[in-house]
């Protein structure tokens, strides 16, 4: 058994690099700034009711401004401003022209309908309809949708439909069909050129935040940022010298019933952070292994198209490839990937299992293992801390014991420390927060957040490609 410490991965902004996104974005500016094509200002479409859109449009005219940190350090940063000077360089434009207005009398009749489904149903459409004007015929960036107050717990049970837990375990067994407001608005509007952003009325209400301002700030921005440029604020510091890479997370999903065939899922990710989704073939399931997996056709198949799209993108077939995986490999599966991707002429690629475990490592002092903190148990086998006390904030920031993620190597062209400082530097690459540390790397991250909308999907249904429209 082999310890080391790596570094924290250092992100690439506009004018420099810093491990921390907001500290980057602050003092260098966003990545995009130097693309010719690039916009600064972007149209904001909102719908509401009409006091929760004016509430919206007090609060973005606050984040046009400098929010300073309540408690002011490395881990609470202000925020500076979104506005063209400062470091997001960009600009909200919002207006009544491009907002809509809900019926306050038609979202009372809504919740008059007994049956939970049907209420869901009809509150979908109703934000839907005004999604399609603003989106087909006022051709704005991203359009925000802000939940009322008085759908908590008729439409929307808890906060926590509106957060993916960071739980990669397989879901308890239910044969209920599954009715989520959330993922059945993003699914129906990935029709439209505009993605959606959902938030709920009690983030506008001071009474009731639950974060500063400034961190509010933060997270909102980076977001909106992210759907409504269509590109990345940050991305991993990489060597140049070395062959461009591929990353892809291969993962499944079931139906909304839990009972019918699961539907393989790929995530690809070039090193810039540019990502495509693409749906794979229904997979069958064997009744004696409740493992979902591809057997050697569908393996090739969806492989072979991953890499399709890598070209078609980059004009370039990628110099190794990265495959991620939270389930086991099996041997015809395996084969599968092996063979796409020769055929295709990525002969350098590494393949690996990420899990999660219940170990819990110690160290002298009052805080948790380093995140970085790389222990090689073997040739195939690596405890990865991903969360963990950090250096720059000089504690834990989390709330919770963290644990570290099981590395299994199944093939590899690269070293133990290499495969490792990718995972840790992928966790850095979710573009819906200014987190620095996150748990899973964004192959695996995005997945869960992915499925649990294409899940309402008919199979005719034709599901965007971007990342962007699913978070």
């Amino acid at each position: 058994m082999k310890f080391n410490l790596l570094n924290e991965p250092e992100l690439v902004f506009g004018g420099g690099k810093h491990i921390c996104p907001k500290t980057g974005i602050t003092d260098y500016s966003v990545y995009d700034i130097n693309f010719k094509a690039r916009k600064t200002d972007f149209l904001l479409g909102i719908v509401g009711l009409e006091e929760d859109i004016e509430k919206l449009n007090d609060w973005l005219k606050v984040c046009e401004g400098f929010i300073s940190a309540e408690d002011s350090d490395k881990q609470n940063i202000s925020f500076p401003g979104f506005n063209r000077n400062t470091g997001f360089k960009s600009s909200f434009q919002y207006s009544s022209e491009i907002s809509r207005m809900l019926s306050l009398s038609t979202l009372k009749e809504i919740l008059r309908e007994p049956n939970r489904n049907k209420r869901i149903s009809d509150a979908v459409n109703e934000f839907y309809k005004q999604c399609k004007f603003l989106s087909e015929d006022k051709k704005v960036d991203i359009i925000i949708c802000i939940i009322p107050k008085i759908f908590e717990d008729k439409i929307v049970k808890d906060r926590n439909d509106f957060s993916v837990e960071e739980n990669i375990e397989e879901e308890s067994d239910t044969k209920k069909i599954e009715t989520n407001f959330r993922r059945a608005l993003k699914a129906k509007c990935l029709q439209f050129d505009s993605p959606i952003q959902i938030i709920r009325e009690y983030v506008l209400s001071e009474s009731k935040k639950i974060q500063d301002r400034a961190t509010i700030a933060w997270n909102f921005s980076i977001g909106i940022y992210y759907k409504a440029m269509q590109t990345v604020p940050w991305k991993l510091d990489r060597d140049s010298n070395l062959p461009p890479a591929c990353y892809v997370g291969i993962s499944f999903y079931r139906s909304r019933d839990r009972t019918t065939l699961q539907t393989s899922l790929a995530q690809i990710f070039n090193e810039n952070g540019n990502g495509i989704i693409l749906r794979g073939s229904p997979v069958s399931k064997d009744k004696d292994d409740r493992i979902p997996h591809l057997n050697y056709d569908e393996a090739y198949d969806l492989l072979f198209k991953t890499l399709e799209h890598y070209k078609f993108a980059l004009s370039t077939i990628p110099g190794r490839l990265v495959l991620h995986k939270t389930s086991k490999f099996y041997e015809d599966e395996l084969h599968g990937f092996e063979a796409a991707a020769k055929e295709f002429g990525v002969i350098a690629y590494d393949i690996i299992n990420i899990q999660e475990t219940d170990i819990r490592l110690f160290r002298n002092g009052l805080y948790p293992p380093h995140r970085g903190s790389m222990i090689t148990i073997d040739d195939t086998k690596i405890l990865l801390y991903t969360r963990g006390s950090m250096e720059y904030y000089r504690t834990y920031p989390g709330m919770y014991i963290p644990a570290p993620l099981l590395i299994n190597i199944v093939k590899s062209a690269s070293s133990h420390r290499t495969i490792s400082n990718e995972i840790l530097g992928l966790t850095k690459m979710n573009w819906n927060n200014a987190q620095i540390d996150g748990k899973y790397p964004i192959t695996i991250g995005c997945s869960r957040k992915v499925g649990e909308i294409m899940k309402y999907l008919n199979e005719t249904d034709k599901p965007k490609t971007k990342y962007a429209y699913y978070m």
